[in-house]
């Protein structure tokens, strides 16, 4: 599905890391994996940080310190937020929601539509997809986005190391003000490709007895899927809006690893460097695009190319501008 709509303003981004309550030492030990065998690792994902939230620390409690954030900076007030998203593949309960928590936590306003999805790596994009179509009514003025994952806790540490120690637990909160000139437009594209999605993640919580209670994601498969199919669908999403890659300031697109973010830069064309988000902060799966959009030091209104993909099988590509003087940012390790 290709659609094209009001390019709405990104104002704020908030993002909060908890602070990993192991020491180095203890959790080499948790995942029986020696010092050099660490060294390696880090050198071939570019990953050389990471952040775990603590026993008693979940994705509402991250959300709602990421957007109080923005309450304290004087960004934003609880009655002025007419829509609140929440997007995770992690969230506390099935019930209440997470946006109920949030609201709670934070005594925000009974007119406060709530929306909660539930997204994987693709996530972020999806829902700035709904946000921007919900700004789009006479009523939704400011809406805000909140991305949370605690993924570390849906890891088996001892059997699946190198995701557990490359991960990080994160939530990123993103105020978003409608574009009431409805000439400046941003493009979305998603492409479901759905006959391996059981194989690629198999079936993660629920009700179904079959579904495990960690997740279990066939690297290799996806892989290989993306590296065969992404670049197809990145050059569809460009002849279908008729844009040119030459009129783009940034490309940001998710990756786990530098060395699969250098693989597929390759298929698509691009110039490749390394990724210092992953560097300082992790696989922040669902977060990685919001980590990126508020590290961004260019300044000025550029154009920026945003792709994810991940869980379903699911393929996102995203053309929007950004005012990157006016966009306030404030990432925060708590």
């Amino acid at each position: 599905m290709n659609l094209k709509t009001t390019n709405h303003s990104i104002k704020a981004i908030s993002i909060v890391l908890p602070k990993n309550p192991l020491h180095k030492e203890d959790e080499l030990k948790l995942c029986n994996i020696n010092e050099r065998k660490y060294q390696l690792l880090q050198e071939n994902s570019g990953i050389f940080n990471h952040f775990v939230s603590d026993e008693s620390t979940y994705s509402s409690d991250l959300a709602t310190q990421a957007l109080e954030e923005l309450f304290s900076k004087d960004i934003l007030k609880k009655d002025e937020i007419d829509l609140l998203v929440f997007t995770s593949f992690t969230p506390d309960y099935l019930a209440p929601a997470c946006t109920s928590l949030i609201h709670k936590n934070l005594n925000l306003s009974s007119h406060t539509l709530c929306l909660d999805v539930l997204g994987f790596c693709p996530g972020f994009l999806q829902s700035l997809l709904q946000v921007f179509l919900a700004l789009n009514q006479p009523s939704i003025k400011k809406a805000v986005l909140i991305c949370a994952s605690v993924k570390s806790k849906a890891i088996d540490a001892q059997k699946d190391k190198i995701t557990f120690l490359n991960n990080s637990d994160s939530a990123s909160a993103i105020l978003i003000e409608k574009n009431t000139n409805s000439k400046e437009k941003s493009c979305f594209s998603q492409k479901v490709f759905s006959t391996q999605c059981v194989e690629e993640t198999l079936p993660y919580g629920g009700l179904r007895l079959d579904s495990l209670n960690i997740l279990k994601v066939n690297n290799n498969l996806t892989f290989s899927f993306i590296m065969q199919n992404y670049p197809t669908f990145f050059q569809e999403f460009f002849e279908h809006f008729n844009l040119e890659k030459t009129n783009f300031d940034e490309f940001f697109i998710h990756s786990s690893d530098n060395f699969s973010k250098q693989k597929l830069y390759e298929r698509l064309n691009l110039n490749f460097i390394q990724d210092n988000i992953l560097k300082n902060y992790g696989n922040t799966t669902i977060n990685k695009l919001p980590l990126e959009l508020a590290s961004y030091t260019g300044g000025g209104d550029k154009q920026i190319f945003l792709g994810s993909f991940g869980t379903g099988i699911t393929l996102n590509a995203c053309s929007l501008k950004i005012n990157f003087d006016k966009l306030q940012s404030f990432i925060k390790v708590v």
